[in-house]
């Protein structure tokens, strides 16, 4: 998720003085918090498609990729570098965390567990690392899975979001910060993938070179997604604050070979579904190295046209729609790719 300053530069190409400011209080800048919380309503559809039954059991083969999309650049190699000018808050050397995003992959006896949090940047403005916030949710939601703490049913990821964030609230070192979050898992019995979205990450489930479900996106208002918060000591009329139960659940049949992409807005605000889907295509066989090859290619699309002023992302189209305002260029962020195949192969 996008610090202020990035956005900034956006929107300067279609807006100035007063206006600009305006714009920038109302529609960009996010963190989390006051003392209600919203309660908005939750789109939580659990009809399950039919679909051809698998007889087998299944489970998922998963790829990882990203990148820290603010303060790295690429050199000649391809490996990340730090820049020169980049913030003074340093970035966390936790394991599984890209940026300000963050992720896991876990195992049970019932099925497979993927997740993402994407951590709101704003709060480097308070000094505070938000990497924290999004890595420590993460961390605390694989923790319940491996421990099976939690079953597997069409509520179970709701639940696990808000145990895992109970966890936070209950820190002794009081974990201030935000994120959105996305958690998909597949009953590996039933072959059905329950998922949760809060915000403004999300996934995808592609059969055949088609996208044939997706989550829908949370937003109070443009740029502004649903989110987890704690901010016990910053008072702040702009900060957001959401509940785990507004977070939309789904449960859906998959089919062997169905592919599952997860990813935080980094990837969706700068890589439109048909180059997600020429990229996913390129999959002749759903092994580990193929899969992880789309996924770092996936991740680099997303880097290159987030950087790129000429090119007309996602993100510019939505702000067109949502707010009439003219703007090119991609949308520099930090960016988490979790692509997985369903299979019954060992």
């Amino acid at each position: 998720m996008q610090s202020l300053a990035i956005c900034a530069r956006l929107v300067a190409r279609a807006v100035s003085g007063t206006e600009a400011e305006n714009f920038l209080y109302n529609s960009l800048l996010r963190l989390s918090t006051s003392s209600s919380v919203h309660n908005s309503q939750s789109s939580s559809r659990l009809a399950i498609p039919s679909s051809p039954a698998i007889t087998r059991a299944v489970h998922l083969v998963t790829a990882t990729s990203g990148y820290s999309g603010h303060d790295d650049d690429e050199d000649d190699k391809g490996h990340l570098r730090k820049k020169k000018n980049s913030t003074k808050i340093p970035r966390s050397n936790r394991p599984n965390v890209n940026g300000d995003d963050a992720y896991f992959v876990a195992k049970n006896r019932l099925g497979d567990f993927l997740g993402v949090a994407d951590g709101v940047g704003g709060w480097r403005e308070h000094g505070i690392d938000p990497s924290l916030f999004s890595s420590s949710l993460m961390e605390a939601c694989k923790s319940l899975v491996d421990n099976k703490l939690i079953d597997l049913n069409p509520v179970t990821l709701k639940e696990l979001l808000s145990k895992g964030y109970q966890q936070l609230l209950e820190n002794k070192q009081c974990i201030v910060g935000s994120s959105t979050a996305c958690i998909v898992a597949l009953h590996k019995e039933k072959s059905i993938l329950h998922t949760a979205n809060l915000g403004d990450s999300g996934f995808v489930i592609i059969r055949k070179n088609i996208i044939v479900h997706r989550s829908q996106e949370q937003q109070h208002y443009f740029n502004s997604p649903f989110q987890l918060a704690i901010h016990p000591a910053i008072k702040d009329q702009r900060l957001i604050a959401d509940s785990p139960d507004s977070a939309s659940i789904t449960s859906f049949n998959v089919e062997e070979n169905d592919c599952i992409l997860i990813a935080t807005d980094g990837l969706w605000d700068n890589v439109p579904d048909s180059t997600i889907l020429e990229e996913v295509k390129k999959i002749t066989e759903p092994t580990l190295d193929n899969l992880q090859l789309i996924a770092h290619a996936l991740a680099k699309r997303a880097l290159d046209n987030g950087h790129d002023p000429n090119f007309y992302s996602p993100f510019a189209k939505n702000a067109k729609r949502s707010l009439g305002i003219n703007i090119c260029g991609g949308k520099p962020d930090d960016i988490t790719v979790l692509l997985a195949v369903v299979t019954s192969k060992c």
